[in-house]
Formats: C-alpha cells, structure tokens, sequence
C-alpha cells in the first residue's frame, strides 16, 4: 500500500512504483495558495515536473542538441550555407536530439549587425530528433554571418550549434545560357571579341571555371578565370557549332551554363596584296603603285564577305599662264564606300582582282599651257577618273574626277565628276574671271568643294578642300584641288586645297607663294618663287598618294608647273 507523507498540494507519494509528487495542470498549480520554495508538482501541461524557486515555477528538463543543418536540401553538415537571394523561401532541416513536444522554438542568431536574429516562418517536428522549419533568405544578412542556430524547449532551456549558417551568394552568369557566343578560326589566339562566358562572385569568393560537358573547338581551353587560351587549328572547312558547359565554382557553391560557339577554318576573308596593316578588328591593303589584292577566302556570313574601298585616282597638273592667268589643276576622283558595315561592303570572291593606281599629270613647259590629266585608279568595278588639268590664260580647264580651273581670260573650269557617278567622285573648277592678262585663274575643284573662281588683280585663287577619310585608321584628307598664281605684281600664289592640292606660284617671291594643302598622307608642295621655277624642285607639286591637283605656275616660271598628286587605293575588311 502507498503511504501519504504530508498534506495537500505538498503532499506526495511513497511506494513500490517510485516516488511520486502531484500532477496538475497549469492552471491548477497557478491557483496554488500557500505555495512553499522548494515545492515540487508534475505539471500535465507541459509535461515536465516543475520546482518553485521563491518566486517562479521552474521546469526540470535536459537541454535539447543541436548537431547538423541541410539547407535547401544539400547535404547535412555542422555548417551550411544560405544564399539570401534565391530562392525567397528556404527550407533547413535540423538535426539533433531532444527536441520536445511542447512547441520548441527555432532562432537564428547573428553577430552583432542590423539584423541580428532571424526567426522562422514555420516549424514542424519530425520527430525528437528532427526539426523542418522554413525562413525568409533575404533576413539573413552577410554583415552578421556566421549565424548560430538555436533550437529552445518548452522548458526555456535550450541548445546551440555555433557558426552553423554561413550566408553567401551563388555566382552569377551574365551571359544567358545556351548563347552562341562567336567565331573562331584557325590560327586565332586572341578571343576578345567573343563573349564572356565568365561568373561572378557578389560576396568576391574566388571563382574556378571549368568544362564539365561538351567541348571547346580544336586548340582553345578555359582558363579558371573563365578566359579563353589557346590557338585555334585544324579547324572544320564549314561551319561547325560546339556546345559546352562551363561549371563556375567556389569554396560554397557550383553554378554550371551552357554556351555555344562556332568554329570554321575561317569565318573571315583573307587575301593578300599591296601593304598589309591592321587596325582594331580590321585588316587593310594599301596600294601605293599597281598590283593584285587576292583574296584567298571569302569566310563565311557571320564573319566578313565584303570590303571597303577608298579608290583615288591621280591629280590634274596645273596650268601655266601668260604673266598670271593660269589656274590649278583639279583632284583625282575619289570613290568611297567607307564606312560600311562589315558584312556590307562589296562583295568580293576567292580570286584576283588588279588593282590600277593612277599617277598624276604632268605639269607643262607650254606658256599659256594646260596642265595634263591625271590616270584613273581602279579596283573590280571601281573606276576613279583622273583629274583634269588647269587651263592657261585663255584656255578652259578640263574635265575629270575634278575640273581644273579656267584661264584667267574668260576660260571656264572643267566639270568635276566627269564621267557622272553616284555618290559623286569630285567637283568643278573655278572659272576665269575676264578677258584680262592681269587676272587671276580658277583653282582646281577637290573632292569636297569646287576650286574658287578667278579674281582681278590680287592673290592667287585657292584649290577646293578634299574629303577627310579614315580608312586606314589616320584622319587624312584626300583630293584636294590645286591652287592658282598669283598676277605679277600682287599678292602670294593660291593655296592648295587641304588633302595634298599643290599650291599656286607667285611671280614676285616678296609676296610668298601659294601653301600646299596639308592634313595628308603626303601634303602637297608650295607654290614656287619668282623665277625659280616650280618643276625642277618640285614646287607647286601635289603630294604623293593623295590624287591631288598640281599648283598654277606663270610663264615667268622656268620650269613646268605644278603635276598633279598620284593616287592611292585602300581595301579594308573585318579579319577577326
């Protein structure tokens, strides 16, 4: 038989089944009266037994343990990471011991930052020793990572695994997956136009780039900085598609993409001829004198098929007058189709095309004399005309690419963009302005403006300003017209039109000679002085290569006037 020690609530039990104290609910224990410290119940509620210390009512449990996390269901470990970013909503498995069946409580404890403690969105127990419990990502913050998880009894006591959530941020692909990004070649070792295939990292870990499928063209490899190396060789003649998948890894997470790239043994037009420079992503052939741009392969529509051109052709020469009265020669043609795209250029095939550089007219002995045209430059279809020649005192100047100026006595500039094509090769000569000895002839027309028209006495007449033309990579004028003499006692001689037109002769070397127009591969030569004579010096000359007109000179020259500039050709297209 049990024996009862004592009296009410206090009393408890002694027997063959243990020793036994009161139950109650907590109710029941709260409407206590008389209540003494050291006082024992077992309280139904919770389920616990409880002991009154004085002044609360205390539970007498074992603290629960807290062992492992599985975050988004990776594998469990002591520590996790969390990536507060993605998803919103993160489930984390806890694994321990102990974890009542009052309603434990699961916190995340920061260090000391703005968040500080994250609680759960909900919690559900699996069992004693297994805790699923889902949270917001976003609260979790790196500025208070490590994050200890704190799992809390019924009882108030609790248990801790330190440093168990590390927040971190997956790397990230800024290139969509499944992208073809570019061509290569073969013999290419530069592969900055291709686009990245590289992660980056928000939380700056180091990042490991790898191929985990699929495979690189013949030649080229990733490095782990997700850069290409290599060279490419023994590519496939057509175009061939390689599918890859690039895994970019830190000490936390694993992101993998996949990427497209095309190979071909080139996807570009190779060709050869004149001399070769490069200039960014584009290859160029300059033609100084005739030859054969051979294109060996045309490549492939989503590289280049096309090129561009610059096609000028010589200078007319200038005139030579009766005193004054002479006028400057006109410029070479000059046609154009820069800038294109690089797939729409012209077009071109696997095979030669001669290239005709036209050189420049000669200047003339003749007093009262024309000025010679220049020769046609031409590539494929491309024709430039050459420049005409600048008109003595009473003859007109002639017709070409650009006209050359009219004679002072009424002779009339020769028109530019003869024979007629679109856009327009070049402009007229200016005209003489009467039937005066003492006048000054027109300037040869250039590319971008007609020659000025004759004047009175007083300074030589300017040549027109040729066009400003970076197909080669240099801003270089080209075709610029020929300037006009001076009259006898008057001012300096013409200048040359900006683009290599030669300047205008002054017959009295006080009042200086025409300047030669400048801004050019070459610039053309001033005017010569007195009776020094342009000819033999050079002087009045356009310069070399840049199909401008020859300056005017007077009979009072000894030597021939100014010849004009000889012409160029320029090819350029896309090479990588």
């Amino acid at each position: 038989m049990p024996v009862f020690v004592g009296a009410g609530t206090s009393s408890f039990m002694k027997g063959s089944d243990g020793v036994g104290v009161s139950t109650m609910t907590t109710a029941q224990r709260n409407s206590l009266s008389g209540v003494k410290e050291g006082q024992f119940i077992f309280n139904s509620s919770i389920g616990l037994a409880q002991y009154y210390d004085g002044t609360d009512w205390k539970s007498i449990d074992s603290p629960p343990l807290v062992n492992q996390v599985s975050i988004d269901g990776r594998s469990s470990a002591s520590t996790g990471v969390l990536d507060r970013t993605t998803p919103s909503t993160q489930t984390i498995i806890i694994s321990g011991a102990l974890f009542d069946t009052t309603g434990a409580v699961v916190t995340f404890k920061g260090t000391a930052g703005s968040q500080g403690t994250v609680s759960t969105q909900s919690i559900t127990r699996n069992s004693a020793s297994q805790l699923t419990v889902t949270v917001t990502a976003a609260h979790f913050l790196e500025a208070d990572d490590p994050y200890d998880v704190v799992v809390t009894n019924g009882s108030g006591l609790a248990g801790k695994l330190a440093a168990a959530i590390d927040v971190n941020i997956k790397p990230v692909f800024a290139t969509a997956a499944d992208t073809n990004i570019g061509n290569v070649s073969n013999g290419q070792s530069s592969f900055g136009s291709l686009t990245s295939v590289a992660a980056t990292d928000a939380d700056g870990d180091t990042i490991t780039h790898t191929i985990s499928s699929g495979s690189l063209p013949n030649g080229m490899s990733l490095a782990t900085n997700g850069t290409f190396t290599g060279t490419c060789s023994s590519l496939p003649s057509s175009a061939t598609v390689y599918t890859f998948t690039v895994q970019a890894a830190t000490t936390h997470y694993t992101v993998t993409r996949q990427f497209k790239i095309s190979g071909k043994d080139t996807f570009h037009l190779t060709a050869t001829g004149g001399t070769v420079t490069t200039t960014g992503d584009y290859k160029i052939h300059t033609f100084l004198s005739n030859g054969t741009f051979t294109v060996t392969n045309v490549g492939h529509p989503a590289g280049s098929t096309t090129v561009e051109y610059l096609v000028v052709a010589g200078g007319g020469a200038g005139g030579r007058g009766n005193n004054a009265g002479a006028a400057g020669g006109g410029a070479g043609g000059l046609r154009t189709n820069f800038p294109s795209p690089a797939t729409g250029g012209f077009a071109v095939n696997a095979s030669s095309y001669p290239i005709t550089v036209g050189d420049g007219g000669s200047g003339t002995t003749v007093a009262q004399g024309v000025g010679n045209n220049g020769s046609s430059s031409t590539f494929s279809s491309i024709t430039s005309a050459g420049g005409g020649g600048g008109g003595g005192y009473t003859q007109n100047g002639n017709s070409g690419g650009s006209g050359g100026g009219g004679g002072s006595n009424n002779g009339s500039g020769g028109t530019g963009n003869t024979p007629p094509v679109s856009p327009s090769q070049g402009n007229n000569g200016g005209n003489g302005p009467g039937a005066s000895p003492e006048y000054c002839g027109g300037g040869g027309g250039g590319h971008a403006q007609a020659g000025e028209n004759g004047r009175g006495p007083g300074p030589g007449t300017y040549g027109g300003a040729g066009s400003q033309i970076n197909i080669d990579g240099n801003n270089y004028y080209w075709a610029g017209g020929g300037g006009g003499p001076s009259w006898n006692n008057a001012a300096p001689g013409g200048n040359g039109g900006i683009g290599g037109g030669g300047g205008g002769h002054t017959p009295n070397p006080p009042n200086g000679s025409g300047a030669g127009g400048g801004s050019a591969i070459n610039p053309g030569q001033p005017g010569g002085p007195g009776d020094g004579g342009p000819g033999g010096t050079n002087l009045g000359d356009a310069g070399a290569n840049t199909g401008g007109g020859g300056g005017g000179a007077t009979n009072q020259a000894s030597g021939a006037s100014g010849q004009g500039g000889k012409g160029i050709v320029i090819l350029r297209y896309k090479y990588q």
